[in-house]
């Protein structure tokens, strides 16, 4: 059912099909993208072989099929994720000067006992140390000091919060893994508060419209 009131935060030109927060077509795009429709395919054959098979794609669409397709998991898992960075991490740089405008703009309280211009002292070092200007021994400084403000308790690293979407700025390549390219992804588990989805969705057509542009017309 289409709501009339409501646009697509994707495309920006059709309405929001609910309960999914994006239109139909934007929609399609993702379920083709995600290939349910061929593992489901592949189940119904295998099953006539006498062949049990489960995909955790059909469990997620299940669970889209309740609650929705939501606008922040389009863009962060189909249409951002979908870019590899380079060797001279030129993506990744945009991600961090992303980063950098949220985290001038999302509640303090997030970032307990850091002050607003500590916040943005260390955003703009980390933007320093991705262009060069800064060098590795530095940052390590930086990241260290910003972590004891926060307080983050390095024994409980796996734990993700609000505070790691801050040090991550900070971080190498070497210390994510699989994570560097799921980067939005995990980003927004960090800060997954339904009430910042506005400001994500405005920060993403503010610093990836290109890109966001090239997965609606493609």
């Amino acid at each position: 059912m289409e709501n009339g009131s409501k646009i697509c935060p994707i495309c920006k030109h059709h309405p929001i099909a609910l309960p999914n927060s994006v239109c139909t077509v934007c929609y399609h795009k993702v379920r083709i993208a995600s290939r349910i429709d061929e593992e489901m395919v592949k189940k119904e054959r295998l099953a006539l072989q006498g062949i049990k098979y489960h995909s955790y794609l059909e469990d997620e669409w299940d669970k889209i099929k309740i609650d929705g397709l939501d606008a922040i998991k389009v863009f962060t898992e189909y249409i951002l994720d979908d870019i590899e960075d380079d060797e001279t991490h030129q993506w990744h740089k945009r991600r961090i000067r992303f980063m950098q405008d949220m985290v001038e703009r999302l509640d303090k309280k997030y970032f307990p006992n850091a002050t607003s211009q500590q916040i943005k002292d260390f955003a703009q070092a980390a933007v320093d140390f991705w262009d060069g200007k800064i060098t590795t021994q530095e940052a390590r400084e930086r990241l260290l000091s910003m972590r004891k403000i926060v307080q983050k308790d390095i024994m409980k690293s796996s734990d993700w919060e609000p505070k790691d979407f801050l040090l991550w700025m900070m971080e190498t390549e070497e210390v994510f893994d699989w994570m560097w390219s799921q980067w939005f992804e995990c980003i927004h588990a960090c800060i997954p508060d339904k009430c910042n989805d506005e400001l994500w969705i405005k920060m993403f057509h503010k610093h990836f419209h290109n890109e966001i542009k090239a997965w609606i017309d493609k």
